[in-house]
């Protein structure tokens, strides 16, 4: 065994479950976020969290309206998925730009990728300063799924977005 850095250790330790977090932009339209810094906290009550960085749009929005959906994107998203990651939503209207078809969902105000595998439609409980990053701790109000669409992952250290298959 050799010692390895944080990034090293992203990459060893593929795949992750890729998630959009869904915010509702200022003028009302979604904003999109890819983060693999998802992970259930709680069963009773049913709770989810999510770190994104301390500058980060999403994370200013869920703290701003308290609000937000997860969702697992299906495979027809790989391309905006990576293309969403690059930019900010802050000042691009990451749904428009990269054609991404959205749908409403009962319970939220916040449009969601017609494409997904899971959604958790969230409320904030608690926001906590974790190093770089704020961890968003949710309360999950509502779930939904599909089982017919496959989700994606990050892997190699969130540098490669790709479905993957049990047992391979």
């Amino acid at each position: 065994m050799k010692e390895l850095n944080i990034f090293e250790a992203t990459a060893l330790t593929s795949p992750n479950l890729l998630t959009l977090v869904c915010t509702k932009r200022e003028d009302g339209s979604t904003n999109l976020a890819p983060l693999c810094f998802v992970s259930y906290l709680s069963f009773d009550p049913p709770m989810i969290g999510f770190a994104a960085g301390k500058q980060s749009h999403t994370g200013e929005r869920v703290r701003e309206t308290g609000e937000a959906v997860i969702a697992v994107p299906g495979e027809s998203l790989k391309e905006a998925v990576m293309a969403c990651g690059a930019s900010t939503g802050a000042d691009t209207d990451k749904v428009e730009q990269f054609g991404i078809e959205m749908m409403d969902l009962e319970g939220s105000d916040i449009q969601v990728p017609a494409d997904s595998r899971a959604l958790f439609v969230v409320d904030l409980t608690q926001t906590v300063e974790v190093g770089d990053h704020n961890l968003h701790i949710c309360t999950i109000k509502k779930i939904l799924g599909d089982e017919g669409v496959k989700n994606l992952y990050a892997w190699n250290g969130f540098t490669v977005v790709e479905t993957a298959q049990m047992g391979a």
